[in-house]
């Protein structure tokens, strides 16, 4: 006990280092998941070897850090149900209010989070929240918090109750930008806050995994908010292949191998890269809302015809995006103008949203930002998942070294 107890001493002295430091999505300014994942999955483990009822109490220790053009690198942390906390914070009820909910093993220091929150105050005044349930989300059995999402979006709606009751913001001036497991919290969010209604959702890659078995009432669903909106990049590994999550669904790349990935960031698992992906694709849409134009995918009938995808039964609990199927047709709508180019009949992400319906196919760039081809649709071949590449193993550096072991 006591080797868990120096263990454990010495990985929340770590795990403080940028507590001090200005959080931007620069080099050094956020967490790099690479080493932080491990980090604080051990840390929660050894937390829960020293104090086993712990886990149970993991729910108490949510946080919402506030940032505003006042505050951009430094957070303010709010308290639910604090009002003289949130009064003498730079919460500006006039302005609009993201609240940005990471996946799991993320934490609201992460570079990612990071991006999201330079994205928003680039464009404008903002309240940026950036929920942090890193508590519970650092757990290596997805299974095991999975079980708490819906204690824990309970919590984030008592949060938002209280902005309302405080400040008089309304729901509708709410977006609630989810990533993964996130994307599922923000759904079952929006079902307890009914008859209100948040203004958006916007789920990136949402999560697979237990989801994929499960009903609307207990995962994100369609209605969940006045506009629900999906980007999917992963639909092989983490995320969720289903077209009936949002009123528009958006498959990037076919929802298969990201052109950038692996490792484009360095800031993630490799494996993780087109995981990833559609958050900072959402990044860029916040600063560029029509970077990443699309084309509407249609659902062919028996009879071998095509029929709009958001014209399409929305009764169906799941549907996937299969593109090796003959299920779906995703050419151009209205007319190619050169060979694999058309122009876009609606784009993804942006700020503020645009409300679509449908199932929507783009591509985007190779290279580093900007991703988006902008007002032109390129088809291009799906190409496999990235999560069996790793840049590591297949740097020149390491294979040399490995060839040599052989």
């Amino acid at each position: 006990m006591w080797l868990y107890s120096v263990v454990f001493t010495f990985l929340l002295i770590v795990s403080c280092e940028l507590t001090d430091s200005k959080f931007s999505y620069e080099r050094g300014n956020c967490d790099i998941l690479v080493s932080s994942a491990l980090r604080e999955i051990l840390l929660n483990e050894m937390h829960a070897q020293l104090d086993p009822s712990w886990l149970k109490t993991r729910i108490k220790y949510l946080r919402y850090d506030l940032y505003t053009p006042q505050n951009p690198y430094k957070a303010q942390v709010l308290v639910s149900g604090d009002g003289v906390v949130l009064r003498e914070s730079h919460f500006n009820a006039k302005w609009p209010v993201r609240i940005s909910i990471h996946g799991w093993t993320g934490k609201s220091t992460s570079c990612s989070n990071a991006a999201i929150k330079d994205a928003y105050l680039s464009v404008g005044n903002f309240n940026v929240i950036i929920f942090d349930w890193s508590s519970i989300s650092m757990d290596i059995s997805y299974g095991r918090l999975s079980r708490q999402l819906v204690d824990i979006s309970r919590q984030l709606v008592e949060f938002t109750h209280f902005l309302h009751r405080e400040s008089g913001i309304a729901y509708e001036s709410i977006y609630l930008i989810g990533h993964s497991a996130g994307a599922h919290i923000s759904g079952l969010a929006g079902k307890q806050l009914r008859p209100q209604r948040y203004g958006v959702i916007y789920a990136l890659d949402p999560a697979g995994l237990v989801q994929l078995s499960l009903g609307e009432d207990k995962r994100l669903a369609p209605t969940d908010a006045i506009y629900t909106e999906s980007i999917h990049t992963d639909i092989t590994l983490l995320g969720n292949p289903n077209t009936k999550l949002t009123q528009a669904s958006f498959f990037v790349n076919w929802g298969l191998g990201q052109p950038h990935c692996p490792n484009a960031t360095a800031a993630e698992f490799d494996f993780a890269c087109d995981h990833f992906a559609a958050l900072y694709y959402f990044v860029e849409s916040v600063r560029q809302p029509r970077a990443f134009g699309a084309t509407l995918c249609r659902q062919r009938s028996t009879d071998g015809s095509s029929s709009s995808s958001s014209s399409s039964s929305s009764s169906s609990s799941f549907s996937n995006f299969d593109i090796t199927s003959e299920q779906w047709d995703c050419s151009c709508t209205n007319g190619v103008q050169t060979l694999g180019k058309c122009t876009a009949t609606a784009f993804m992400g942006g700020e503020p949203a645009a409300p679509k319906n449908g199932t929507f196919y783009l591509s985007t760039r190779a290279n580093q930002p900007p991703f988006g081809y902008g007002e032109t649709v390129r088809k291009r071949r799906a190409a496999p998942a990235n999560f069996l590449y790793s840049s590591l193993v297949n740097n020149k550096f390491f294979s040399n070294k490995i060839s040599k072991w052989l």
